[in-house]
């Protein structure tokens, strides 16, 4: 049924107590080499460095400062890499190790490059396994975790389908932990109704998506045309049934019609800086009259971002409602919030535009 395939599987599913979750591990590489051997493209992108790292350091849990989570990483992605490819080479599959950091998003070229790299080694009919260059991503600069890392590898290679493989059975209305009368959503096809009914938070011990993120990489890839399952990787031939268009977890289908090549690079490309508030005016402007943003329908800013970096856009109740690049910093739109064009251009700034956020570098979510 899909052809190329990303899948992400986190920390929880690949490690326990003794380190490696060997029962897990086997029937991972399983699946995908019998896919594999299919003719399906196989992009794998695993956490789990840290976690490896950890145990093998005896920590009781993942270190917390900065430069012990690096130094820890650097220690389990060696582990992580020669568990895979003693594990695929059995299945006769050579895996490739592709570490990736911001920058090789942002930047434009190594954007590209990235994307050619990784096109080859599917060409050579390899897995690539990819992972955040943790060893030297700091906080600035870091993808946030590797759901996000899986979305946007899906949108760089043009992926048929992002699965995210995780310890709980789909997306549930709300929190199970808290509410035992919580259910499953097994088929999502209108994702921003959905983040906004939805009542789930919360994270793991050892691993860094929580549902919530997991929740706004659905809404990236929703609009970049590429549907996304979370489901539990746990269970006997998830993948594999995934692939057959069986029914596991939940899916997030895709919408009818892609953004822009470079909306595109703005909605999966760019990491936020900050976050505008605008009144209930320029909200629907925005979602219904495919206007630009303007100085007078912002209430707020907040974030500490600069000119041409990407913003999220939020309604008066906290709603994210769109992303784009700013012509102004935060510091500036303190100053001009709320203000008509004609007061701004009188305050005779040595950069003034108009548009605050231009059409053409705003994605909005609907």
């Amino acid at each position: 049924m899909y052809k190329r395939i990303v899948v992400k599987v986190g920390t929880n599913l690949l490690t326990d107590t003794k380190g490696f979750n060997k029962g897990f591990l086997k029937s991972l590489v399983r699946q995908l080499s019998n896919l594999h051997t299919r003719g399906k493209e196989i992009i794998l992108v695993s956490s789990g460095a840290i976690g490896c790292g950890a145990h093998r350091m005896g920590f009781s849990a993942k270190p917390t400062a900065l430069s012990e989570k690096q130094a820890t990483a650097a220690i389990g992605q060696i582990m992580l890499m020669q568990a895979y490819e003693t594990a695929f080479s059995e299945k006769g599959i050579i895996v490739a190790q592709v570490l990736l950091g911001h920058d090789d998003i942002k930047n434009k070229a190594r954007n590209v490059n990235s994307r050619n790299t990784l096109n080859t080694l599917l060409g050579w009919k390899t897995i690539p396994i990819v992972n955040e260059n943790d060893t030297v991503a700091t906080d600035e600069i870091k993808f946030g975790d590797n759901d996000t890392l899986a979305g946007i590898v899906g949108s760089l290679v043009s992926a048929d389908i992002v699965i995210i493989l995780t310890s709980v059975d789909g997306i549930y209305d709300k929190n199970p932990d808290d509410n035992p009368d919580a259910k499953i959503i097994p088929d999502i096809s209108d994702i921003h109704e959905a983040i906004g009914n939805i009542k789930t938070d919360g994270k793991t011990s050892l691993g860094t998506g929580g549902m919530v993120t997991k929740l706004e990489i659905a809404r990236k890839l929703n609009l970049v045309g590429i549907p996304l399952v979370i489901a539990n990787g746990n269970r006997e031939n998830v993948i594999e049934n995934i692939v057959a268009g069986k029914k596991e977890g939940t899916i997030v289908r895709e919408k009818n019609g892609k953004v822009d090549s470079k909306k595109r690079y703005i909605l999966m490309s760019l990491k936020v800086k900050g976050e505008i508030k605008v009144d209930d005016g320029a909200r629907n402007v925005l979602l219904n009259a495919g206007k630009s943003l303007l100085a007078v329908g912002i209430t707020h800013a907040t974030g500490d971002f600069a000119f041409g970096d990407a913003v999220e856009i939020v309604d008066s109740r906290g709603r994210k409602i769109g992303k784009g690049i700013t012509n102004y910093s935060s510091k500036q739109l303190i100053i001009l919030k709320g203000k008509k064009n004609a007061e701004i251009q009188r305050m005779g700034l040595d950069n003034y535009y108009e548009e605050v956020i231009h059409r053409d570098n705003l994605t909005v979510y609907k």
